[in-house]
Parts: structure tokens; sequence; C-alpha cells
């Protein structure tokens, strides 16, 4: 099989979802079996770069980024593998921040169709890889036929069964945990930290974020069973402050050794600040730390939909993939910062299985006006059961209106003259970045 472009390559890939019918969870279970059989008969990509793995609820996209920028600067040629991606399917395998070469996308998906053409996992109920099982081997290719030497990969869900779990990586980093994919990885926020704590491999070094209590309990204690080593960044961190700007995210940020970073980051939100002393955090204590080329390259790597500041027929725009009551709450308060005056405007949607409520009840009583709209059709959503929940919530005095269409959606946010921000579902940035990017063109 031979691909005249990658959209055809990522069609090809998105082709082996499997059917609705498959019991559920059954494909879970064997994940981690099914995707070391994959990588064997591939040859074990893996193993040609060494790996970070990065797992959390919250965050670890942009501290994943931020980490490969600090290891790009200090002459490590790595990839960065990330799920979901916002617009261009592209997003998910980068160097640097940019694309590879097509032609080396292209050559790659080539190589991985011709080898798989008689690939089966027999005996099963699935016996062909998954759409998350063929991105992840095929990142995999790429990074080897890139010739990176380094990787940093972020788990697709949870970390205990995800495909990505099958690497040897040189570090682990967990980023803030919440309630969410509670039907799959637990109710508790102890039984979710137990998922995402199973990437720590046998005498590593995991470095943590902020985690609440319990949670960190059960890293400490996988940790200890893998005799592993924990570096908590609320023990090396003893200052934080921050500010969202209008030129980014201006923060301080001081170690215990003594070390300090005065930053200007380009991906803002108050959160950012905290993922970048992770990955600082990270770096130097492995040894990946270059003078101010560290900082440099934090401060300007970016990521699409992290409070990404555009606009709407002249109108300011703020797109943040912000799907948690903890995320929500930061994103609010930062734009809230950036945009002082009351009449602020905010379209929300989320999808079903999210905290819903308390999301919501983060966001109200920071805008003047909520516009309750859909994320796209690729996620199930009940935006009439959101809207009468907003209802139900609201005692501030917000106006609420439910517009399911976007471009409407938009529209009505543009009659109200003030800043909108665009937040939620990780499925509703990216249908209005969309949206907006093809206005702008």
């Amino acid at each position: 099989m031979h691909f005249s472009s990658f959209e055809d390559a990522a069609l090809w890939m998105d082709s082996f979802i499997p059917p609705s019918s498959s019991a559920p969870g059954l494909l879970r279970s064997a994940r981690l079996e099914r995707m070391r059989k994959l990588l064997r008969f591939l040859g074990s990509p893996e193993e040609s770069f060494k790996a970070v793995h990065v797992a959390g609820s919250k965050g670890k996209g942009s501290t994943a980024r931020f980490i490969s920028a600090a290891m790009t600067a200090a002459g490590l040629k790595t990839g960065l593998y990330l799920s979901p991606h916002l617009v261009d399917y592209r997003e998910r395998f980068t160097l640097d921040g940019a694309f590879f070469p097509d032609s080396l996308l292209i050559r790659t998906a080539d190589e991985l169709a011709s080898r798989l053409e008689h690939f089966t996992f027999s005996g099963e109920v699935y016996d062909r890889p998954s759409t998350f099982e063929l991105y992840t081997a095929y990142a995999y290719l790429l990074f080897r036929n890139a010739g990176c030497t380094h990787a940093v990969i972020e788990t697709g869900l949870g970390g205990r069964l995800d495909a990505t779990n099958t690497i040897e990586s040189m570090c682990e980093v967990i980023t803030p945990i919440e309630l969410e994919h509670t039907a799959v990885l637990g109710d508790t926020i102890e039984k979710i930290a137990v998922e995402k704590s199973k990437i720590i491999k046998k005498n590593s070094l995991c470095f943590t974020s902020v985690l609440y209590p319990q949670a960190m309990q059960v890293m400490q204690e996988e940790a200890d069973r893998m005799s592993a080593q924990l570096i908590r960044l609320d023990r090396e961190l003893v200052r934080l402050e921050t500010e969202t700007r209008a030129e980014g995210e201006v923060c301080t940020i001081s170690f215990r050794d003594g070390y300090e970073a005065r930053l200007c980051l380009k991906m803002r939100g108050e959160v950012q600040a905290l993922n970048a002393a992770l990955a600082l955090l990270c770096t130097r204590r492995m040894g990946l730390y270059r003078e101010r080329l560290s900082e440099r390259a934090v401060e300007n790597a970016v990521l699409p939909g992290r409070f990404e500041l555009t606009s709407w027929h002249g109108i300011p725009v703020v797109l943040d993939v912000c799907h948690t009551p903890v995320s929500t709450a930061h994103t609010a308060a930062s734009f809230a910062s950036l945009y002082p005056d009351r009449n602020r405007t905010c379209i929300f949607a989320a999808i079903e299985g999210k905290d819903i409520e308390h999301m919501l009840r983060k966001i109200l009583p920071c805008f003047s006006t909520l516009i309750v709209s859909r994320p796209s059709s690729a996620k199930k959503s009940n935006s009439d059961a959101v809207y009468r929940l907003a209802l139900e919530l609201n005692d501030k005095g917000c106006r609420i209106v439910h517009i399911p269409d976007s471009r409407k959606a938009l529209e009505e946010a543009e009659r109200t003259g003030g800043p909108v921000l665009i937040a939620g579902s990780f499925y509703l940035t990216s249908l209005f970045k969309e949206l907006i990017d093809a206005e702008l063109k």
C-alpha cells in the first residue's frame, strides 16, 4: 500500500476503530499484550530512543511539550507524541514543535501498512490493531526513521493499560490528577491515581506535580514497590508567582536549591506556570538542562488550544481545552485577569462523562454571558441537559443562552462586544478553532 498524502494515511489508521459491538473493556484489558506483540512484529522501534513517559488528568500535553522543548535545547533530537490532535493529525507527532516532513510521514505510513498487510492478532475477538495502537506504533517508527535519540510520550488514557505503557522510560512524569473517565479509570482519586501510577518503572526517577494527598500516597507506594525515586514538585518549589498578560504568562519559579527562573511563557494561563516548573524540575534533575537555553525553549513552546489567543471579527477570543473543574477554575481566573472588565462571554460545551456541574460552577460567576453550545459529533454530548443545568446553577445574574450551532454561537458572542472564552471539551475547541482559522485565511 502506498499513500499519496498523510491525510490518506490518517484515514487508513482511523478505519481500524473496533466495532461498537465489541465487548466493553475486552480490547483494553488485553492492550499491553497486544501492543507488545505488534511492536515485536515491527522490530521493536520503541527501543531505538530513550523516552520520558507522561501521565495525568490535566496538563500532560503542555508539560510534555515543555519537556521536549527543553530536551531539544540541550542538543537532543527529541520526538513528541501527543493525543488527541486539535485540528491537524500531524500535531500528534512533532519534532521541536514542528511537523515532520510530509515525505517522511508518508514513507513511514507506507512502511507500517506494508508490514501489517498480513498481520493479525490470531484468536482474538478483534484481530486487527486498534486505531490508537496503530498511531502509537506509527509514532515509534517515525521517531526511529527520523533518527530521534529521545522522545517524550504522552499516555492516551490512564496509564496501566495504555498502549504507550510498553516503553522502558528513562523517567516518568505525573501531572495533576482529577476525576475523569470514571467509567474506565475508577470513581475516586485513589483509583485513578493507581491507573496513572503504573507507568512508574523499576529503579527509575518519577517526577510528580502538585497532587491531592490521596493521589500522592498512591504514587509513593508504587514508587516504593518499584524501587523508584519519587521527586515531588511540591517539596522542591519554594515560590511560584504568575500573572496572565497580553504578552504571555509572566511567572517566577524558585526551587529550594536556589535556582530561579523568570519566564514569559507563550502558553498563557496560570496553570502553565506549574507545568513549566515541573518540566524544568525534570530536565534539571535528569541532567538535560542548559542555562538560558532551557528557559528560552520553555518560554517559546506552544500547543494549539492551550489558552490560545485569537480573534473573531476584531473581538479577542481565547481557546482553551479545560475539561475538569480545577482546570476550568484556572482558565476562568486567567481569563478574568487578562480581561478585567465584567463584560465577558464564555462559549461552553462538554462531552458526556465529565463533571459538568462543577465546571459550570467555576464558569458562571466569572461571565456576564454563557452560551451553551455543542462539541463536534465525534463524542456524545447533551447540550440541552447542560443548558438546563446551567439555568439551575445560575445565581449571579449571568445571561444564559443555548445555541448548538458553532457559527451562530460565535455570532451571538460577537454581539456582546466583549472578549470571548471558548472552553470545555477538546472537541468543542477543535470545532471552533477550525471555524475561526478558516475565517482568518
